[in-house]
């Protein structure tokens, strides 16, 4: 099989086009050679910070090199995958690193290997080595556990350079004992030293586990993250951040929301210092335009207001990648105006005061009112909300609580903005939340509540964005899934991958569908339980208890802990 004419002529586009601020390496020139491979397009991978950051890592190293591959450089698969920086297929690396973002990327894996010519199922491979890592892989590995060798569960940065030591330790060793030899580092875990049984309603009915294995597996976070950079080491055009330098200021959210996974899997929340990020940010303006902030909620950076007063100062503009409004406040208005902000984007997430109680959001429709005012005072035009529906207990009053402040909002301004947008996205039940165990809401019922939503705000003209429902069934299906999910994820792709194949594809009578929407027992062991993210089943019960009652939880800091005590763990 041979690449494409196309594919080439777009790879030394690709290539021509960027600037690599890492030493480049030659394939074959140090002992260990890494392909790190995003499964979706370039221009979404080149978006993706953590990408950025393991290029970074093993290329920093006199003993390896880092080698990029994309599932696409446009929009459809590829007929042959190979890195860019040297050109060759990624099966002629000594590992292969999946950077995997998002759940709907599981397929494009199966696809990546399997045109390739590398066997899909993990116990028939004997080389290269699969290792997978990302956000919701450290939440629920087992969807993919037949087809990665070992996962990264939690943060990159540190343990990459841990794993690459073992396996140049044991390079010449057969494939099960440098799993071994893996499996002794924390935070990685190998699923084939995991043997799990289910019952007939999906449960978990017993575990047995390796005796060289580490049971459960700890997650890996970053104590200091000034001890790395977080940032854009390549710049290319071809991304949807396409002038700007990103730079990581925070990590981690102590806000307690309880729909959100990276919330949690994140946990605890960490600051770069101020001096640090200007020093990066100053750096990033010498090939950018722009700086491009990244964190949970940058708007909760503690020096915010310092930060962008410095940036303003130095003649730097900037952008940000999340706001929340009850912390935005003028310093950071008046620096995103002056850095040519179009648009200001909050998440109120609920419809109504009642449900962003149970969700724990904190927000108010007072915080949007004055954010939108705020906007409003220093010339920015557009204002974008995000709303999710079907939230667990969630009533038809939430949904018409919400339509009518939305009116009111666009009455009260409605000659500031020139774009009022909302953006709809149905709630998809993740593991590590209080919501894990409460299934996603049918799909009919979603799109009734979208319809409605369009019909009673078009009149107004509010336009209204939203995400499939059966698409966010299939993530939902993905993200809840056990092993027998990878065994579905392997029939779906041989039916053709099609929107067809995840419709009807089954076993046992079980398709996708069932495991987005099944409710798990309380009791029952998690199909994700042997992952240990450093906070307990009880807090997560105890989460869902409150949520029940429309409690709030305080927000946590790194400096003050207050519910989970993840912080005081060593």
């Amino acid at each position: 099989m041979a690449e494409s004419y196309q594919n080439i002529a777009i790879r030394k586009n690709l290539i021509s086009k960027e600037t690599v601020l890492v030493p480049k390496k030659t394939f074959g020139s140090v002992p260990i050679n890494v392909a790190l491979v995003y499964p979706n397009t370039y221009t979404i991978g080149m978006s993706n910070l953590g990408l950025h950051s393991i290029f970074y890592q093993v290329n920093s190293r006199d003993d390896a090199l880092c080698h990029r591959a994309f599932f696409s450089l446009k929009n459809s698969i590829d007929d042959y995958i190979n890195t860019l920086e040297a050109d060759k297929p990624i099966n002629e690396y000594d590992i292969i690193g999946f950077s995997i973002s998002f759940e709907l990327d599981y397929i494009n894996i199966l696809k990546i290997l399997d045109t390739m010519g590398i066997p899909l199922s993990s116990k028939e491979r004997q080389g290269p080595l699969i290792m997978a890592g990302g956000p919701a892989l450290t939440c629920n590995p087992e969807p993919l556990a037949d087809f990665i060798d070992f996962f990264v569960i939690g943060e990159g940065e540190e343990i990459i350079h841990e794993i690459i030591e073992i396996y140049r330790e044991h390079k010449s060793s057969s494939k099960d004992e440098i799993l071994e030899a893996l499996a002794q580092i924390e935070g990685v875990y190998v699923p084939q030293f995991c043997n799990v049984d289910y019952d007939e309603t999906e449960n978990v009915a017993d575990i047995k586990t390796h005796p060289k294995a580490q049971m459960p597996v700890k997650r890996r976070w970053i104590k200091n993250l000034d001890d790395y950079n977080t940032e854009s080491v390549i710049l290319t055009p071809y991304t949807e951040f396409k002038n700007m330098f990103l730079l990581e200021v925070s990590r981690g959210c102590g806000r307690n929301c309880r729909f959100c996974m990276a919330g949690y899997c994140y946990r605890v929340p960490r600051q770069r210092s101020l001096d640090k990020v200007l020093e990066r940010a100053e750096y990033g303006a010498r090939f950018m335009q722009k700086i491009g902030l990244v964190g949970a909620a940058v708007s909760d950076y503690p020096f915010i207001d310092k930060l962008a007063e410095e940036l303003i100062k130095s003649r730097i503009k900037f952008s940000v990648s999340s706001l929340r409004a009850d912390s935005l406040r003028e310093p950071l208005m008046a620096a995103l105006a002056y850095s040519g902000h179009k648009t200001l984007t909050v998440a109120p997430e609920a419809g109504s005061e009642r449900l962003r109680k149970v969700i724990n959001k904190g927000i108010s429709e007072e915080h949007v009112v004055n954010a939108a005012k705020l906007a409003r005072k220093f010339g920015i035009k557009n204002l974008k909300l995000y709303y999710i529906i079907g939230l667990p207990y969630e009533k038809n009053e939430d949904i018409d609580e919400m339509i009518e402040f939305l009116v009111a909002l666009k009455n009260t301004f409605k000659n500031s903005y020139s774009n009022l947008t909302i953006s709809i996205n149905p709630f998809i039940p993740k593991p590590f939340t209080p919501f894990q165990w409460i299934g996603m809401e049918d799909i009919k019922s979603l799109n009734e509540k979208i319809k409605l939503i369009q019909n009673k705000l078009k009149p107004h003209g509010i336009k209204v964005i939203f995400e499939s429902p059966r698409m966010s069934e299939i993530q939902a299906g993905l993200a809840r899934g056990n092993r027998h999910t990878a065994k579905l994820l392997y029939e779906i792709y041989k039916n053709g991958a099609t929107n067809s194949a995840f419709s009807k594809t089954k076993i046992d009578g079980k398709g996708l569908e069932f495991y987005a929407h099944r409710e798990i027992d309380k009791k029952a062991v998690l199909p994700w339980e042997h992952i240990n993210i450093g906070l307990s089943k009880a807090y997560f019960l105890g989460e869902y208890n409150r949520a029940t009652n429309g409690q709030p939880t305080e927000k946590c800091t790194e400096e003050k802990c207050q519910k989970c005590r993840i912080c005081q763990i060593k």
